[in-house]
């Protein structure tokens, strides 16, 4: 055999023996890091029972008759749009599913008197949730209402026997909103609440990220509950939407238009903080090849550093007006959706997200017990005070599983 054969035969068979092995791969991560602040002490379990305590009284004292909360009363100069008779009548719905599930994630959900306001709220769901419609020809308001009372029926169907009476009742009126969800999906895919520009029985409109993260968790709040599951073809255009309006940063564009304006900043990190949470909590559930843990935790990392941006914005009654285009009624969404987040989180970690979490909300809440963080008609202390007693009664879970609720 020629030399040269021989010596090249060796030389690739050497090149092979010392070829380092391939590394696992890393787990994926965006392309702007973010910088760990330090750690907080966690609050006790008396501060956290004492605040959920003053939420549920509040919300106890001020049900409305007929079991919901909020209405549309306390206008002024300047309103968010919400045409009547429908966009009042989501609003409330909304606002009464988010008094439901945080009630019901509370540790006073078996007290007599919650008890008692949650079967009134109930029942007011079952009601009107199947005779929400779209209503008018520039908004699509219902999908709030829809959205928020799919999971709101879901869990309250978590502790129910499977052969329950309600929780036939529950599930059936639950399929109604999948269904009106459904049809409310955007022709892009996704969800958004206005088509000023076309109106169609399909809405052509402007699907935003976190309208579209907040219908996929519902989706599949009901699939867990009840093995309800949307359209696939909806779904699919939803997930694939969500996941165009994510940049390799690792912010949420507000919503489709803005894919074209990464750089603005309600679309930079600052602006997006409180869609974050929603968005990768949603792709992680639907396509987790898409978002890694790392990733969700340093959305949850960005609000700890950086949440000042949003409480800048907390009360002010412009929409927007405050910096990074940050709007009041972005805070406690923006909670709410990072308290969800826990659940995903690396279990080493759990404490350090939820002493932060308790941080940033436990000093917010009001003397009467609300929270909130937008003067939306008299909607906002009802809205506010379910997305923080659900976070904060997650934090008092992940910090003290094990404990008995206090109800005094």
């Amino acid at each position: 055999m020629n030399k040269a054969v021989l010596f090249l035969a060796a030389l690739g068979a050497s090149t092979a023996l010392c070829a380092p092995v391939p590394a696992e791969k890393a787990e994926k991560r965006d392309t702007i890091p973010i910088a760990r602040v330090p750690d907080v002490p966690p609050p006790s379990r008396e501060t956290l029972d004492a605040s959920i305590r003053k939420a549920a009284d509040f919300l106890l004292k001020e049900q409305n008759r007929d079991g919901s909360w909020g209405n549309h009363t306390r206008t002024k100069g300047l309103n968010v749009l919400c045409p009547y008779p429908e966009g009042p009548r989501s609003f409330r719905t909304a606002s009464t599913s988010l008094c439901v599930i945080g009630l019901l994630t509370s540790p006073l959900k078996e007290d007599p008197a919650v008890k008692a306001s949650l079967d009134k709220a109930l029942q007011y769901l079952l009601t009107t949730l199947p005779t929400l419609k779209r209503g008018d020809t520039r908004t699509v308001l219902g999908v709030w209402g829809h959205a928020y009372g799919l999971s709101a029926l879901s869990r309250a169907a978590r502790n129910l026997p499977a052969d329950a009476p309600l929780r036939e009742e529950l599930k059936k009126v639950a399929s109604l909103q999948v269904k009106a969800l459904d049809q409310m999906a955007d022709v892009q895919g996704g969800w958004g609440y206005y088509t000023f520009e076309t109106f169609s029985k399909r809405p052509i409109g402007e699907p935003t990220s976190f309208l579209t993260a907040t219908v996929l968790l519902a989706y599949k709040d009901a699939e867990q509950a009840f093995g309800l599951k949307a359209e696939p073809r909806i779904v699919k255009r939803a997930v694939a939407c969500l996941e165009k309006l994510r940049t390799p940063a690792g912010s949420y564009v507000y919503s489709l238009s803005h894919s074209f304006y990464p750089g603005r900043p309600i679309n930079r990190h600052t602006g997006s903080l409180a869609r974050t949470p929603a968005g990768d909590l949603a792709l992680m559930r639907y396509d987790p090849s898409f978002i890694s843990r790392s990733q969700l935790e340093d959305g949850l990392e960005r609000i700890w550093s950086r949440g000042g941006w949003l409480s800048l914005a907390v009360k002010k009654p412009i929409p927007h007006e405050s910096f990074a285009q940050n709007a009041g009624y972005f805070f406690y969404y923006g909670y709410y959706y990072a308290a969800r987040c826990l659940e995903e989180v690396t279990p080493g970690h759990l404490a350090r997200h939820a002493a932060h979490l308790a941080s940033d909300l436990l000093p917010m809440q009001e003397e009467d017990g609300s929270w909130w963080d937008y003067p939306l008609y008299n909607y906002h202390k009802f809205y506010g005070t379910g997305y923080a007693l659900y976070a904060v009664s997650r934090v008092r879970e992940s910090l003290y599983p094990s404990d008995a609720a206090t109800t005094s």
